[in-house]
């Protein structure tokens, strides 16, 4: 990738531009030594585009696949159903598979 002060790109801005859009070449830009900003072709502004947008669509899913937990944990909170201890539920069902075991032996 390419850097140039911003003093150079203004007095070689049709050439840079022509680097980039022709050879797809991507340009810093930097004043002081800092990079302010980059020159990209309009190929490439697509793709950040397509990615940024792929990235919000799955942050939304993310998002709203926990608002469905939250919700459910909410429902299950409030429901007259006995929550059942889990580690207890999971002994209980190794029990059981190890009696179904045993008796095929």
């Amino acid at each position: 990738m390419t850097t140039v002060n911003v003093a150079e790109a203004r007095k070689q801005f049709s050439e840079l531009m022509a680097r980039v859009a022709y050879a797809g070449e991507r340009i810093i830009i930097e004043r002081r030594g800092k990079p302010m900003m980059a020159l990209v072709s309009v190929a490439d502004l697509q793709q950040l585009k397509l990615h940024h947008d792929d990235q919000a669509s799955i942050r939304q899913q993310r998002l709203a696949g926990l608002e469905q937990a939250r919700a459910l944990r909410q429902e299950i909170r409030q429901s007259a159903i006995p929550q059942l201890d889990v580690v207890e539920e999971i002994h209980h069902l190794r029990e059981e598979r190890d009696r179904e075991l045993s008796s095929l032996c």
